[in-house]
Protein backbone atom coordinates (compact mmCIF):
# COMPACT_ATOMS: atom_id res chain seq x y z
CA UNK A 1 0.00 0.00 0.00
CA UNK A 2 1.56 3.14 -0.88
CA UNK A 3 1.69 5.64 1.77
CA UNK A 4 -0.69 6.97 3.90
CA UNK A 5 -2.16 10.32 4.50
CA UNK A 6 -3.90 9.36 7.83
CA UNK A 7 -2.55 6.62 10.43
CA UNK A 8 -5.20 5.72 13.53
CA UNK A 9 -3.67 4.12 16.24
CA UNK A 10 -5.81 2.37 19.31
CA UNK A 11 -4.25 0.58 21.95
CA UNK A 12 -6.38 -3.41 22.94
CA UNK A 13 -6.33 -4.30 26.37
CA UNK A 14 -9.33 -6.42 27.68
CA UNK A 15 -12.16 -4.93 26.08
CA UNK A 16 -15.16 -6.66 25.62
CA UNK A 17 -15.07 -8.39 22.05
CA UNK A 18 -18.57 -7.00 21.41
CA UNK A 19 -17.32 -3.30 21.99
CA UNK A 20 -14.01 -4.43 20.10
CA UNK A 21 -15.85 -5.49 16.94
CA UNK A 22 -17.74 -2.19 16.89
CA UNK A 23 -14.58 -0.21 17.05
CA UNK A 24 -12.61 -1.73 14.40
CA UNK A 25 -15.66 -1.72 11.75
CA UNK A 26 -16.52 1.55 12.60
CA UNK A 27 -12.70 2.44 11.20
CA UNK A 28 -12.80 0.06 8.41
CA UNK A 29 -16.10 1.38 7.13
CA UNK A 30 -15.00 4.86 6.56
CA UNK A 31 -15.90 7.19 3.98
CA UNK A 32 -12.47 7.96 3.42
CA UNK A 33 -10.14 5.29 2.82
CA UNK A 34 -6.85 6.34 2.42
CA UNK A 35 -5.44 5.47 6.02
CA UNK A 36 -3.41 2.60 8.09
CA UNK A 37 -4.70 0.90 10.68
CA UNK A 38 -2.44 0.25 13.68
CA UNK A 39 -3.95 -2.11 16.18
CA UNK A 40 -1.30 -2.31 19.56
CA UNK A 41 -2.23 -5.02 22.15
CA UNK A 42 -1.19 -4.41 25.24
CA UNK A 43 -2.56 -7.98 26.86
CA UNK A 44 -0.58 -10.47 24.45
CA UNK A 45 -2.01 -12.95 26.94
CA UNK A 46 -5.21 -12.84 26.10
CA UNK A 47 -5.65 -15.49 23.76
CA UNK A 48 -9.14 -14.76 22.11
CA UNK A 49 -8.43 -10.69 21.86
CA UNK A 50 -5.00 -12.16 19.76
CA UNK A 51 -6.88 -13.95 17.46
CA UNK A 52 -9.56 -11.71 16.77
CA UNK A 53 -7.51 -8.55 16.07
CA UNK A 54 -5.04 -11.44 14.07
CA UNK A 55 -8.37 -12.19 12.47
CA UNK A 56 -9.31 -8.53 10.95
CA UNK A 57 -5.30 -7.88 10.09
CA UNK A 58 -5.37 -11.21 7.68
CA UNK A 59 -8.38 -9.79 5.95
CA UNK A 60 -7.47 -5.70 5.62
CA UNK A 61 -4.22 -4.76 4.26
CA UNK A 62 -4.58 -1.44 5.56
CA UNK A 63 -3.82 -2.77 9.25
CA UNK A 64 -0.83 -3.05 11.29
CA UNK A 65 -1.41 -5.35 14.13
CA UNK A 66 1.09 -4.84 17.08
CA UNK A 67 0.56 -7.87 20.23
CA UNK A 68 3.24 -6.24 22.82
CA UNK A 69 5.08 -9.03 24.46
CA UNK A 70 3.97 -7.48 27.95
CA UNK A 71 1.68 -5.21 29.81
CA UNK A 72 3.01 -1.86 28.90
CA UNK A 73 -0.02 0.43 29.45
CA UNK A 74 -1.80 2.66 26.63
CA UNK A 75 0.81 5.46 27.60
CA UNK A 76 3.55 3.71 26.03
CA UNK A 77 2.00 2.05 23.39
CA UNK A 78 0.94 5.25 21.81
CA UNK A 79 4.34 6.27 21.98
CA UNK A 80 5.20 2.70 20.51
CA UNK A 81 2.32 3.16 17.62
CA UNK A 82 3.49 7.01 16.85
CA UNK A 83 7.04 5.28 16.06
CA UNK A 84 5.98 3.60 13.22
CA UNK A 85 2.88 5.61 12.49
CA UNK A 86 3.95 6.62 8.19
CA UNK A 87 0.43 9.15 7.98
CA UNK A 88 0.74 13.28 7.84
CA UNK A 89 -2.09 12.97 10.22
CA UNK A 90 -2.61 10.76 12.96
CA UNK A 91 -5.73 9.94 14.65
CA UNK A 92 -6.88 8.52 18.06
CA UNK A 93 -9.12 5.88 18.50
CA UNK A 94 -10.11 3.45 21.49
CA UNK A 95 -10.82 -0.19 21.53
CA UNK A 96 -14.45 0.42 23.19
CA UNK A 97 -15.92 3.97 21.42
CA UNK A 98 -17.55 4.10 18.04
CA UNK A 99 -16.29 6.07 15.09
CA UNK A 100 -19.25 7.58 12.45
CA UNK A 101 -18.79 6.68 9.06
CA UNK A 102 -17.48 10.13 7.92
CA UNK A 103 -15.88 10.98 10.93
CA UNK A 104 -11.74 10.54 9.41
CA UNK A 105 -13.17 12.36 6.23
CA UNK A 106 -14.22 15.54 7.67
CA UNK A 107 -11.32 15.89 10.23
CA UNK A 108 -8.87 15.49 7.24
CA UNK A 109 -11.05 17.81 5.16
CA UNK A 110 -10.79 20.36 7.93
CA UNK A 111 -6.88 19.80 8.85
CA UNK A 112 -6.23 20.26 5.55
CA UNK A 113 -7.89 23.56 4.89
CA UNK A 114 -6.59 25.08 8.12
CA UNK A 115 -3.05 24.92 7.88
CA UNK A 116 -3.16 26.80 11.19
CA UNK A 117 -4.47 24.46 12.98
CA UNK A 118 -2.39 20.94 14.67
CA UNK A 119 -5.38 19.31 16.65
CA UNK A 120 -8.41 18.47 15.62
CA UNK A 121 -11.35 17.39 17.77
CA UNK A 122 -14.68 16.29 17.62
CA UNK A 123 -17.75 16.36 19.72
CA UNK A 124 -19.19 13.63 20.97
CA UNK A 125 -22.24 11.49 22.52
CA UNK A 126 -21.93 9.59 25.17
CA UNK A 127 -23.78 6.17 25.15
CA UNK A 128 -23.89 3.52 28.23
CA UNK A 129 -22.07 -0.14 27.70
CA UNK A 130 -25.01 -1.14 25.73
CA UNK A 131 -24.77 1.03 23.31
CA UNK A 132 -27.50 3.57 24.37
CA UNK A 133 -26.82 7.35 23.77
CA UNK A 134 -27.09 8.98 27.71
CA UNK A 135 -25.59 12.68 26.23
CA UNK A 136 -25.91 14.03 23.26
CA UNK A 137 -22.65 17.12 22.16
CA UNK A 138 -21.08 16.26 25.47
CA UNK A 139 -18.79 19.27 24.87
CA UNK A 140 -21.14 21.44 23.30
CA UNK A 141 -20.21 25.36 23.86
CA UNK A 142 -17.13 24.74 24.44
CA UNK A 143 -14.96 25.12 21.52
CA UNK A 144 -12.17 27.16 22.50
CA UNK A 145 -9.20 26.18 24.18
CA UNK A 146 -8.97 28.71 27.01
CA UNK A 147 -11.03 26.22 28.72
CA UNK A 148 -8.25 23.79 28.54
CA UNK A 149 -7.29 25.55 32.02
CA UNK A 150 -10.30 24.08 33.70
CA UNK A 151 -10.88 20.97 32.52
CA UNK A 152 -9.94 18.22 29.52
CA UNK A 153 -12.24 19.77 27.33
CA UNK A 154 -11.00 17.09 24.30
CA UNK A 155 -12.50 13.42 23.77
CA UNK A 156 -9.14 11.57 23.14
CA UNK A 157 -10.21 8.82 20.70
CA UNK A 158 -11.85 12.15 18.81
CA UNK A 159 -8.21 13.50 18.46
CA UNK A 160 -6.71 14.14 14.88
CA UNK A 161 -2.83 15.91 14.75
CA UNK A 162 -0.72 17.01 12.56
CA UNK A 163 2.33 14.72 13.62
CA UNK A 164 4.90 16.95 13.02
CA UNK A 165 3.82 18.50 16.59
CA UNK A 166 6.10 15.45 17.15
CA UNK A 167 8.91 17.84 16.96
CA UNK A 168 8.05 19.67 20.30
CA UNK A 169 9.21 16.44 21.78
CA UNK A 170 9.86 12.73 21.60
CA UNK A 171 8.13 10.71 22.66
CA UNK A 172 5.01 12.51 22.21
CA UNK A 173 3.10 11.73 25.19
CA UNK A 174 4.92 11.80 28.19
CA UNK A 175 5.41 8.13 29.94
CA UNK A 176 5.24 9.55 33.49
CA UNK A 177 1.63 9.70 33.12
CA UNK A 178 -0.18 6.50 33.03
CA UNK A 179 -3.37 8.32 33.31
CA UNK A 180 -4.38 11.49 32.13
CA UNK A 181 -2.09 11.39 29.57
CA UNK A 182 -4.45 13.22 27.00
CA UNK A 183 -4.64 15.96 29.28
CA UNK A 184 -1.01 16.24 29.82
CA UNK A 185 -0.23 16.49 26.24
CA UNK A 186 -3.02 19.24 25.15
CA UNK A 187 -1.54 21.31 28.32
CA UNK A 188 1.79 21.23 27.01
CA UNK A 189 0.84 21.42 22.91
CA UNK A 190 -0.88 24.85 24.36
CA UNK A 191 2.20 26.09 25.67
CA UNK A 192 4.30 25.43 22.80
CA UNK A 193 1.55 27.64 20.96
CA UNK A 194 -0.45 25.13 19.24
CA UNK A 195 -3.86 25.90 17.84
CA UNK A 196 -6.83 23.31 18.57
CA UNK A 197 -10.08 23.21 16.95
CA UNK A 198 -13.15 21.17 17.62
CA UNK A 199 -15.81 20.11 15.02
CA UNK A 200 -18.50 21.36 16.70
CA UNK A 201 -20.69 17.78 15.27
CA UNK A 202 -20.86 14.80 17.16
CA UNK A 203 -18.80 12.54 15.36
CA UNK A 204 -18.11 9.63 17.61
CA UNK A 205 -19.96 7.61 19.98
CA UNK A 206 -17.98 7.48 23.24
CA UNK A 207 -18.79 4.53 25.28
CA UNK A 208 -19.20 5.20 29.20
CA UNK A 209 -18.82 1.98 32.00
CA UNK A 210 -17.38 0.91 34.95
CA UNK A 211 -14.85 -1.41 33.30
CA UNK A 212 -12.75 1.43 31.90
CA UNK A 213 -11.16 2.65 35.30
CA UNK A 214 -11.52 0.94 38.60
CA UNK A 215 -11.96 3.35 41.63
CA UNK A 216 -8.35 2.50 42.52
CA UNK A 217 -7.41 3.89 39.56
CA UNK A 218 -9.78 6.77 39.11
CA UNK A 219 -7.72 8.36 42.54
CA UNK A 220 -4.42 7.99 40.28
CA UNK A 221 -6.38 9.69 37.25
CA UNK A 222 -7.45 12.56 39.00
CA UNK A 223 -4.12 12.79 40.98
CA UNK A 224 -1.95 13.27 37.43
CA UNK A 225 -4.87 15.30 36.08
CA UNK A 226 -4.27 17.76 39.09
CA UNK A 227 -0.40 17.80 38.57
CA UNK A 228 -0.92 18.35 34.62
CA UNK A 229 -3.59 21.11 35.43
CA UNK A 230 -1.34 22.99 38.05
CA UNK A 231 1.84 22.57 35.60
CA UNK A 232 -0.34 24.28 32.94
CA UNK A 233 -1.57 27.15 35.07
CA UNK A 234 1.91 28.15 36.91
CA UNK A 235 4.10 27.59 33.46
CA UNK A 236 1.50 29.94 31.24
CA UNK A 237 2.24 32.43 33.92
CA UNK A 238 5.75 32.47 33.79
CA UNK A 239 6.07 32.04 29.90
CA UNK A 240 4.67 35.25 29.90
CA UNK A 241 6.22 37.08 32.40
CA UNK A 242 3.66 37.30 35.10
CA UNK A 243 5.29 35.30 37.78
CA UNK A 244 8.83 33.87 38.44
CA UNK A 245 8.23 29.97 37.63
CA UNK A 246 11.86 29.79 40.33
CA UNK A 247 9.33 31.54 43.17
CA UNK A 248 6.95 29.23 45.84
CA UNK A 249 3.70 31.46 44.07
CA UNK A 250 1.05 30.89 46.21
CA UNK A 251 -2.50 31.06 44.43
CA UNK A 252 -2.91 34.40 46.63
CA UNK A 253 0.14 35.57 45.09
CA UNK A 254 -0.65 34.74 41.88
CA UNK A 255 -3.80 35.78 42.13
CA UNK A 256 -2.63 39.43 42.96
CA UNK A 257 -0.10 39.16 39.86
CA UNK A 258 -2.37 37.73 37.45
CA UNK A 259 -4.98 40.66 38.47
CA UNK A 260 -2.61 43.39 37.58
CA UNK A 261 -1.59 41.61 34.30
CA UNK A 262 -4.84 41.46 33.24
CA UNK A 263 -5.18 45.38 33.38
CA UNK A 264 -2.43 45.63 30.80
CA UNK A 265 -2.73 43.04 28.36
CA UNK A 266 -5.28 42.69 25.43
CA UNK A 267 -6.22 39.75 22.94
CA UNK A 268 -5.56 36.00 23.61
CA UNK A 269 -3.24 36.50 26.77
CA UNK A 270 -6.40 39.06 28.54
CA UNK A 271 -8.63 36.02 27.24
CA UNK A 272 -6.67 33.77 29.16
CA UNK A 273 -6.40 35.36 32.20
CA UNK A 274 -9.83 35.79 32.64
CA UNK A 275 -10.05 32.18 32.58
CA UNK A 276 -7.25 31.68 34.46
CA UNK A 277 -8.01 34.47 37.24
CA UNK A 278 -11.44 32.55 38.14
CA UNK A 279 -9.41 29.78 38.96
CA UNK A 280 -7.51 30.97 41.40
CA UNK A 281 -10.54 32.16 42.30
CA UNK A 282 -12.24 28.70 42.50
CA UNK A 283 -8.91 27.10 44.72
CA UNK A 284 -9.05 30.05 46.68
CA UNK A 285 -12.68 29.59 47.76
CA UNK A 286 -12.05 25.91 48.81
CA UNK A 287 -9.98 27.41 51.84
CA UNK A 288 -11.44 30.64 52.69
CA UNK A 289 -15.29 31.57 51.68
CA UNK A 290 -14.87 35.07 51.40
CA UNK A 291 -13.05 34.99 48.35
CA UNK A 292 -16.49 34.18 46.66
CA UNK A 293 -17.26 38.11 47.99
CA UNK A 294 -13.79 38.95 46.43
CA UNK A 295 -14.48 37.15 43.28
CA UNK A 296 -17.70 39.42 42.41
CA UNK A 297 -16.39 42.63 43.46
CA UNK A 298 -13.29 41.92 41.58
CA UNK A 299 -12.39 45.43 39.88
CA UNK A 300 -11.27 43.33 37.05
CA UNK A 301 -15.38 41.95 36.82
CA UNK A 302 -14.02 38.07 35.76
CA UNK A 303 -17.32 36.97 37.41
CA UNK A 304 -19.27 38.80 34.42
CA UNK A 305 -16.81 37.18 31.89
CA UNK A 306 -16.43 33.83 32.14
CA UNK A 307 -19.42 31.53 31.51
CA UNK A 308 -22.47 31.52 34.30
CA UNK A 309 -21.96 27.86 35.06
CA UNK A 310 -18.06 27.96 35.65
CA UNK A 311 -19.20 30.78 38.67
CA UNK A 312 -22.01 28.45 39.60
CA UNK A 313 -19.27 25.71 40.28
CA UNK A 314 -17.29 28.37 42.12
CA UNK A 315 -20.40 28.73 44.51
CA UNK A 316 -21.43 25.43 44.71
CA UNK A 317 -19.37 22.74 44.43
CA UNK A 318 -16.49 21.68 46.97
CA UNK A 319 -15.97 18.13 45.67
CA UNK A 320 -15.92 19.82 41.80
CA UNK A 321 -13.18 22.23 42.99
CA UNK A 322 -11.05 19.43 44.91
CA UNK A 323 -11.44 17.31 41.36
CA UNK A 324 -10.44 19.66 39.36
CA UNK A 325 -7.95 22.26 40.46
CA UNK A 326 -4.18 21.50 41.03
CA UNK A 327 -3.70 23.88 43.57
CA UNK A 328 -5.79 21.77 46.07
CA UNK A 329 -4.65 18.37 47.63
Amino acid sequence: MEKPLVSVICCFYRENPAWVRQSVESILSQTYRHFEFIMICDDPENGPLVDLLKKYASADPRILLIVNGQNIGITRSLNKGLQIAGGEFIARMDADDIALPDRLEKQVSYLAAHTETSICATDVNTINSRGRIIRRHKYRGLDNQKYLFCRNIYAHPSIMFRKDILRYRTPLYNEEFRYAQDYELWAFLLLQGCRFHMLEEALLLYRKSERQISSGHRREQRGLFKKAHKALVTDWLAKKGIIDVKDDCSPEIMLQKANGAYRINSGKDREYLEIVIYILYFTLATYDRRYVWRYFTDRNRIAFKVDLLLTWRLIASRKTRCDRSGFLP
